[in-house]
């Protein structure tokens, strides 16, 4: 897989939930590299929702055990 996706595990976790939703919008790191691989087509259907949806998948992911 190329580009960029986050780690899901709470421990590597380190982006905030302002730059995970942003992530999930247009698919750019907060070091400004991009998405690629299967995180493409996850990227253009997240873009798809409302930023509060996005927002509250942010906040999940931030709270996982």
């Amino acid at each position: 897989m190329t580009g960029a996706h986050p780690p899901l595990t709470p421990d590597e976790l380190t982006w905030s939930k302002d730059e995970i939703a942003a992530y999930l919008n247009d698919g750019f790191t907060p070091s400004f590299d991009s998405a690629g691989g299967h995180m493409v087509n996850v990227i253009r259907n997240m873009a798809m929702l409302q930023p509060d949806d996005r927002a509250a998948i942010a906040q999940y992911l931030k709270e996982l055990p």
